[in-house]
């Protein structure tokens, strides 16, 4: 009777523990996809502005040699349309990647929404910096 009183509580045991690993692996697993996430996309919004600003010294040249102003705006909007297509894109590879048990970590699904996001991460990480 002793034999299986002892079994019981082993086996009592051994669930506790692997559902106490179990929790604590997820929310371990959980904290670094979404930090993993988090700074892909702000390294996704800094090369968007670095495009932008190499875009806008391309525009300027353009005036400078004579061309047309209606022409480099068409430049502009073609410019603007890829590269915000380019971002859709790379946010939904993003998401793509990240498993499915994770998918609620990401409050966003567009290049607009991720941008959103993007702002939030940067505010919260330089009030997280002041303050220490």
């Amino acid at each position: 009777m002793d034999f299986i009183l002892y079994g019981l509580f082993f086996i009592t045991g051994w669930l506790t523990h692997a559902a106490y690993t179990y929790v604590l692996t997820l929310g371990s697993s959980a904290l670094s996809i979404k930090q993993s996430v988090d700074d892909c996309l702000l390294l996704l919004g800094a090369a968007y502005e670095k495009i932008i600003f190499v875009n806008e010294a391309i525009y300027q040249g353009l005036i400078k040699k004579g061309v047309d102003e209606k022409e480099v705006e068409l430049y502009r909007k073609m410019d603007k349309l890829e590269l915000d297509s380019l971002m859709d894109v790379a946010v939904v590879n993003i998401k793509i990647a990240v498993p499915s048990r994770y998918k609620e970590l990401m409050p966003y699904s567009d290049w607009k929404s991720a941008n959103k996001h993007i702002t939030s991460i940067a505010k919260m990480r330089n009030r997280l910096d002041k303050s220490r």
